[in-house]
């Protein structure tokens, strides 16, 4: 299984790059008081460092995701990228909601790194992750919707052979590939769209995600960084039981 990024994908966004975790043989069943603690901290200090949402808005990080979503032509004021809607969230003093462990884990390092992260559950993936353009009138099933979407034409989108994985880059995951309680082996992955966003945060902030699920849901951790200036694909490593 490969981690694909398409050659438009590359040429229209020349300093790309994504930095991933595996996770396999986790335990993500059961809640974790000292997860909850971390993460009631880890708010707290965020809120210390960013008073407001104009101070959010002025970080390049969160300026780049602004740039990425209007480059395919997404309002981001009206589908904001995942990091900054859920630290719009914190800003205003509500916390981060309980989902499990893992994805708890990995919401808690958006707080110290601002970027989005998302990521599937294994089981639900059929053949290799790619990052493309989307044709449009793809059909996509958001986690928790009752009804089907279909894509934009342009729009950027992860997929695998047989469905789209995550509609706008980053903004929705399909429900199919979701990771629940039940999840053992999952992929996560933080890009850079631009230049505003530094390699040393994409891996600081895998490594990071990659320590608290070690710490909280165990498993066998791995990561990596894809450069499409390089090559357009890396093997994902996950290892056969």
């Amino acid at each position: 299984m490969h981690l694909r990024v398409s050659e438009e994908m590359a040429q229209r966004y020349p300093d790309l790059r994504i930095s991933f975790v595996t996770i396999q043989g986790m335990d993500n069943v059961g809640e974790s008081e000292g997860l909850v603690a971390e993460l009631r901290q880890a708010e707290a200090d965020f809120r210390a460092r960013v008073q407001d949402e104009e101070k959010l808005g002025e970080d390049p990080r969160i300026r780049a995701w602004r740039e990425a979503y209007q480059s395919f032509k997404v309002n981001p004021k009206k589908f904001k990228p995942s990091a900054e809607a859920l630290l719009r969230r914190v800003v205003k003093g509500s916390p981060v909601p309980w989902i499990s462990k893992a994805v708890n884990a990995y919401l808690l390092a958006e707080l110290f790194y601002l970027l989005p992260v998302g990521g599937y559950d294994m089981r639900g993936v059929q053949g290799d992750i790619v990052l493309r353009l989307s044709p449009g009138n793809e059909p996509f099933k958001a986690i928790g919707a009752t009804e089907e979407e279909k894509t934009d034409a342009g729009e950027v989108v992860y997929a695998d052979d047989a469905k789209v994985l995550t509609r706008r880059w980053n903004f929705r995951d399909c429900d199919q590939a979701k990771v629940e309680p039940s999840s053992r082996d999952i992929a996560l992955f933080v890009e850079a769209p631009s230049a505003l966003v530094r390699t040393e945060d994409l891996v600081g902030l895998t490594d990071l995600i990659g320590k608290k699920i070690q710490q909280y849901c165990g498993g066998s951790i791995r990561t990596g960084l894809l450069e499409p200036k390089k090559d357009l694909r890396v093997a994902l490593p996950f290892q056969a039981y």
